[in-house]
């Protein structure tokens, strides 16, 4: 049976994280091993917390989602890596989605996902991610792949201090890789949209990828994305 590696980075996330690890305590831990890359720059209790839950914390060299997944990603032993974001919830049974995806010459695919709490406009938002369409691929659909296809791929590309997701998935489109969608949603949480507004976040959203397309510095882009986000 193949093994898991979840990798999860992370910044001031010891909330969101103990419901995540509570989660995977309550999964048949025999076939999967959790690996919690935090930033340098992070200030709570996020490793009290993993070690509570007796999980994998490593403290990444350098901070950014790029970054900290690599470093997960090279100390990890599984045979398929999951990148999941501290704020989304997989469903129950994502580990078997994952290795029914991963068949048949697979190998990379991420997840529909809902909103919670959600609204009617966000229930619009998140149908888009139960296709391959032009938004498809964001980090909190969870990506998941081949141990051996991250190693292709080069990893996540750490100049992307932002849109690193993005790019993983235009690099792989770029190399006629077949992508999968499991339509089991994850939940995601929708605490940006309840600190901002629905229509902040969705031009911040396009600003961003509309710069993104047009290969803007991610600096940039994420330096004029925070600036107007709570």
């Amino acid at each position: 049976m193949p093994f898991i590696s979840i990798i999860i980075p992370t910044y001031n996330e010891s909330k969101n994280i103990q419901n995540l690890l509570l989660f995977f305590d309550s999964l048949d831990k025999s076939n999967f091993e959790v690996i919690i890359s935090d930033s340098p720059e992070s200030s709570d209790d996020t490793k009290n917390v993993v070690n509570d839950y007796r999980q994998i914390y490593i403290k990444s060299p350098k901070a950014g989602r790029a970054c900290q997944m690599n470093e997960g990603a090279r100390i990890a032993k599984g045979d398929i890596f999951c990148f999941l974001h501290a704020d989304v919830l997989p469903p129950k049974t994502f580990i078997q989605d994952i290795k029914v995806a991963l068949t048949h010459e697979q190998q990379f695919g991420f997840f529909a996902y809902k909103f919670h709490p959600t609204t009617t406009l966000l229930n619009i938002n998140a149908r888009f991610t139960t296709k391959d369409g032009l938004f498809a691929g964001g980090g909190d659909q969870i990506h998941f792949m081949t141990a051996a296809l991250f190693k292709q791929m080069n990893g996540y590309d750490t100049q992307f201090c932002i849109m690193e997701d993005f790019d993983f998935v235009r690099r792989l489109r770029k190399a006629k890789k077949a992508i999968t969608i499991i339509q089991n949603r994850a939940t995601v949480s929708s605490r940006k949209y309840t600190n901002n507004s629905y229509l902040k976040v969705n031009l911040l959203n396009l600003m961003a990828f509309i710069m993104f397309t047009f290969r803007s510095n991610p600096a940039t882009i994420k330096s004029l994305y925070y600036r107007y986000l709570n």
